[in-house]
Parts: structure tokens; C-alpha cells; sequence
């Protein structure tokens, strides 16, 4: 159940950075792609790090035009549907980060956090899965090699 103090991590086939004000996010289980740009950058990034969806939400609160109660409600649908899509997970045992906020001089407008979603890279990433590096040595034979070694 999602509720205000849960925190999050991202799931092992999951890779994602923040440049430029967008969070890119793939999934290399299936190939799926996301996106999300200024405040939904701002809350992956929070969230990512271990903040829960209060903390996050009181973040938002103070950098942008939005009340605590609509940012709340706003980036609890995103995380809704980042946990749909498989790409955090809750995780109970996260300790909260140290604050990192900067004071702001005013805050800016605000646009509900979205997330795009693209399915492109499915097909090219079934054909062709990344292999991740925690299975070290290939788990088949060498074809080049003597089989007695």
C-alpha cells in the first residue's frame, strides 16, 4: 500500500538519468523507454534517492507554484504508475537522505509530473538482450576454446 512515508528503489533492470531537466528511464527487461520532464524530473530524482512521497511532495511544494495536498496527490499518481510499469519498487528498509533543499528565491510554475511512455526499443532489445555485467563470466562454453580445460 502507498502511503505518505514509503520510499522506493529502482528495480535490477532498470537504468535512468536525469540531464537537462528530464529523467530518462529504460527498462531493459522489456525494452520499454520513459520519460518524464521538469517537475516529473525533479521527482524521480527525489524519489530515486530514497525520499519518500511526503518528503517529495514537501520538495515540490517548496520549488514550485502548488500546494503540498495537489503536489501529494500528483506525484502519488506517477508513482502509481512508475510501480505499474515496474520500474521502482516500494522498499521499507531505505533510509531517508540528508535534506538537500536549496532555499529558492521564487518558486516556478508548475505542471503536474507526466510520464511518457515509448515502446519502441522492445522489438530491437528482444532481438539483442543486454547481457548485465553481475553474470561475470558467460554462463556458455566458448566455441574457440578445448572443452577438456
Amino acid at each position: 500500500m502507498l502511503t505518505h512515508g514509503t520510499r522506493f528503489r529502482c528495480t535490477e533492470d532498470v537504468i535512468a538519468k536525469v540531464m537537462d531537466g528530464e529523467a530518462v528511464i529504460i527498462n531493459l527487461a522489456n525494452g520499454m523507454y520513459y520519460s518524464t520532464d521538469k517537475v516529473g524530473a525533479v521527482v524521480w530524482s527525489l524519489l530515486e534517492s530514497g525520499h519518500s512521497v511526503g518528503e517529495a511532495a514537501k520538495e515540490v511544494a517548496a520549488r514550485y507554484e502548488v500546494s503540498s495536498d495537489q503536489a501529494t496527490s500528483d506525484i502519488s499518481q506517477l508513482v502509481t504508475q512508475l510501480l505499474e510499469e515496474r520500474l521502482l519498487l516500494p522498499c521499507e528498509d531505505r533510509r531517508a537522505p540528508a535534506a538537500e533543499c536549496d532555499p529558492v528565491s521564487q518558486r516556478q510554475n508548475y505542471e503536474p509530473p507526466a510520464l511518457q511512455i515509448y515502446s519502441d526499443m522492445g522489438d530491437l532489445l528482444a532481438l539483442d538482450p543486454p547481457m548485465p555485467s553481475v553474470f561475470g563470466a558467460t554462463p556458455w562454453k566458448d566455441p574457440g576454446r578445448d572443452s577438456s580445460n
